[in-house]
């Protein structure tokens, strides 16, 4: 799902993830996104050491086999956080 902020997106996320068949990520994108904006946001030394930077990896994880053996893939991404230089072939 591509959302945008203050929305009920989390919501939304919270109830897919409470199915046993769904794996759920939230916001994919958001390493590479707070490393190639330089913005400041909360947490954001954590969120750069603990997740995925390099958009690529990311998307061959987003399109590869769904964790957990799960059989729903649900995936909160934030719209601004597909920044230009991110492909979009996938």
């Amino acid at each position: 799902m591509w959302s945008g902020p203050r929305n009920i997106s989390t919501a939304l996320m919270r109830s897919w993830g409470s199915r046993p068949d769904a794996y759920v990520c939230d916001e994919p994108f958001y390493a590479h996104y707070l490393e190639h904006t330089g913005i400041e946001h909360p947490g954001r030394e954590e969120v750069l050491a603990s997740q995925e930077r390099d958009w690529r990896k990311v998307v061959q994880w987003l399109t590869g086999p769904i964790p957990e053996g799960r059989t729903v893939f649900y995936q909160k991404h934030m719209a601004h956080h597909l920044l230009p230089r991110i492909g979009r072939e996938w």
